[in-house]
């Protein structure tokens, strides 16, 4: 009854707010991915909307553009959750395909995507410091200082997210360098030693070589990758703040 009692005195601001916040959570990893059950999602939602709707202000005089803009919003600051993650998704299918493990494919519950285990690897690494480094607090703040915004700066969005955008590639490089460099040299050594030695099927012996190696120095460039991933997540805080200010 209570429930019910507060969504009816906050009826005109609850669909901007809910929205807003269900778009945001549905781009968190974990929270978002396909395999959380529909429920514990809406929940999550409806529990965040019920305690802001007291608290934020939400400009009703134009409920299809209060609804556009609490879309917009929302999409804009899962974005920049999504690159990040996409960028180590994309360096950790890099490793694979260098190692020869994309022929061990799983199932990806984060992309809906089906690669290889190195991938769900370093999934399962981003989603854990995700956490760890309370970067789930940053969309929480987010969301709240998101309601502040009296006039929305579309131009100054689209710049924040395209600026985070460029970091897709080079930190999907840092992450892979250390492995793909590796990788290299032995099949140009191997390439050599096959020239030099054509009766050896070097190749052949090459592949357990190059998995070993990939673990080893992936293993190695453990502590690099996790302290350019943490960086990238501050480069993430500094966006939502810019969108958000």
């Amino acid at each position: 009854m209570e429930l019910y009692n507060l969504i009816n005195i906050y009826a005109d601001k609850f669909i901007p707010v809910f929205i807003r916040v269900a778009v945001i959570l549905s781009f968190i990893p974990f929270i978002g991915a396909q395999q959380t059950p529909v429920m514990i999602r809406a929940g999550l939602a409806l529990a965040f909307t019920l305690l802001l709707l007291p608290v934020v202000k939400v400009n009703t005089d134009n409920p299809a553009r209060a609804i556009f803009e609490a879309f917009f919003v929302g999409v804009a600051m899962g974005l920049t959750a999504r690159i990040i993650l996409g960028a180590i998704d994309m360096a950790a299918q890099w490793i694979s395909v260098e190692m020869g493990l994309t022929v061990a494919a799983v199932f990806n519950p984060l992309f809906q995507e089906t690669l290889g285990p190195v991938s769900l690897l370093y999934t399962m690494l981003s989603m854990t410091l995700f956490f760890l480094f309370d970067v789930h607090y940053y969309f929480i703040e987010g969301i709240v200082r998101s309601f502040d915004i009296t006039s929305i700066n579309y131009n100054g969005v689209f710049s924040s997210v395209i600026k985070l955008n460029a970091f897709f590639f080079p930190l999907a490089f840092k992450i892979a360098a250390p492995v793909l460099v590796v990788q290299v040299l032995t099949n140009l050594a191997m390439g050599f030693l096959s020239k030099t030695i054509p009766q050896a099927n070097i190749f052949f012996v090459s592949m357990p070589l190059l998995i070993v190696l990939g673990l080893v120095f992936m293993i190695l460039s453990m502590p690099v990758s996790i302290a350019v991933i943490s960086k990238a997540f501050t480069s993430m805080k500094d966006t939502i703040m810019v969108i958000t200010r």
